[in-house]
């Protein structure tokens, strides 16, 4: 009978290829369009724990600080992220304004409470939590967006660039570098290598 758990799809194409152990530091494509499956997940946990709680300590510098001042013919602006919702929220669009809260704060936090929650319970052999905790992960991966509004302050910040005087504030520059940890953790690493680090901790040891 086919074991399935020996089995890996591409998320790209959809084709199906058989898992086999990687060596430290091997990444595994597709053999069809080289999208990557999977790659060495030795010691991924501690690396997961690590970044996910330099994560949280960007995360809450991001927020508790201005992330830019804007100065335009002696008049001043400065922006922090919750003031930006909560602004939404007073001039009257709620749903905007849940929605980011939503995906700018909450799910970012939690993915990233998550993550170390992974790496504690990898490391101290709890499958049963650890296997939750994955779930969790993959559920709020996909919603948390402060990628996206990076990406628009610069793309705002350009286009006034002419016109005003810009200082980044401390908020920026740990917005940018939580943003490059949730990649690292998400897009490089992946839900699929964590699930392996899973399955060789675990179903391997018994």
């Amino acid at each position: 009978m086919l074991d399935l758990k020996k089995l890996i799809i591409c998320p790209r194409c959809g084709a199906l290829h058989k898992k086999r152990r990687l060596d430290f530091g091997e990444v595994a494509l597709c053999s069809v369009c080289e999208e990557k499956l999977m790659q060495s997940c030795k010691g991924v946990e501690y690396k997961v724990l690590a970044f996910s709680f330099a994560g949280i300590i960007f995360f809450l510098i991001a927020n508790l600080f201005s992330i830019v001042s804007i100065d335009i013919g002696g008049l001043d602006a400065s922006m922090r992220l919750y003031e930006a919702i909560y602004r939404l929220f007073e001039e009257g669009y709620v749903l905007i304004a849940f929605f980011s809260f939503l995906v700018l704060e909450l799910y970012p936090a939690l993915l990233m409470v998550a993550l170390m929650m992974y790496g504690f319970a990898m490391i101290l052999g709890k499958k049963e939590g650890a296997r939750s905790i994955l779930r969790v992960v993959a559920s709020l991966e996909e919603w948390s967006m402060v990628d996206i509004f990076f990406v628009s302050i610069l793309v705002a910040m350009v286009k006034v660039y002419e016109y005003a005087s810009i200082e980044f504030g401390i908020a920026f520059w740990s917005m940018a570098i939580f943003v490059a940890i949730e990649i690292y953790l998400v897009r490089f690493i992946g839900t699929q290598t964590l699930w392996e680090a899973w399955q060789r901790r675990f179903d391997e040891a018994g």
